[in-house]
């Protein structure tokens, strides 16, 4: 049975806290895309190295929602956290889930 979005979603946040890009990278297709202000990623493999920048500054990062949503294939999140590392004072993800993935991505947020 395929994943709904909000089991891929889920499963996304515990890639993430595990900081490992290798896990996180398995919840994208192939040919997905992920938008931030600064550029676009295009493919897991540039994904990828999103992830291998940002998550070794994520050590101890606490997280708290303020919102999430989930629409059939769509999740959206608005969140703020921070570290030692990073400080996240406002940011939003959307993702649009296709066939138990992530296909799209977006990201924007207002970072210390």
């Amino acid at each position: 049975m395929m994943k709904s979005a909000q089991e891929v979603f889920e499963n996304h946040i515990k890639a993430v806290s595990t900081l490992d890009p290798e896990k996180v990278i398995n919840d994208y297709a192939l040919d997905a895309v992920f938008t931030t202000p600064e550029r676009t990623y295009k493919g897991a493999e540039q994904i990828k190295s999103f992830y291998q920048e940002l998550l070794p500054k994520m050590d101890g990062f606490e997280i708290k929602t303020i919102k999430q949503e989930t629409y059939n294939h769509v999740v959206y999140l608005v969140w703020h956290g921070k570290n030692e590392k990073l400080d996240v004072q406002f940011c939003t993800d959307t993702y649009i889930i296709e066939n138990g993935k992530i296909k799209y991505h977006t990201f924007a947020g207002i970072i210390q």
